[in-house]
């Protein structure tokens, strides 16, 4: 007598193979999408720690451009930067004064908000000492 498979036996082997190349994909589009997710908004991050600068209170309220903002000779990379706007707003936070002996110290502090058009958004915060 032959052994062989029955109809039934192949009919639910294909269907369970069916299920687990479904489930591959799926995971495997997830995958994908996660990863395109997490390169753009570390590029957005990168764009924000470009436009970020160390420089003392200056009361900026404006918008900037990073294709005008930096003097790019590479085409590609000016093409990347074009028409990306970083919103920057500083403000005074506050300012104390210490008196020593024949010292006087000062302290101003300053908050720079840093926002991105795809929704990330930095603060940073600095001081200056004045002797």
């Amino acid at each position: 007598m032959k052994k062989s498979f029955s109809l039934m036996e192949v009919i639910i082997a294909t269907a369970l193979l069916a299920v687990v190349m479904v489930s591959l994909y799926k995971v495997q589009g997830n995958s994908i999408f996660l990863l395109e997710k997490s390169n753009e908004s570390r590029k957005s991050i990168d764009f924000l720690s470009l436009a970020m600068d160390a420089k003392i209170y200056s009361k900026r309220n404006k918008n900037i451009f990073l294709d005008k903002y930096f003097n790019i000779q590479n085409d590609d990379i000016r093409k990347e930067f074009k028409g990306i706007k970083i919103k920057i707003e500083d403000e005074i936070i506050g300012h104390d004064e210490n008196r020593f002996e024949n010292i006087t110290i000062r302290r101003n502090y300053y908050k720079t908000f840093y926002s991105f058009e795809k929704g990330i958004k930095k603060t940073i915060y600095k001081f200056e000492i004045e002797l």
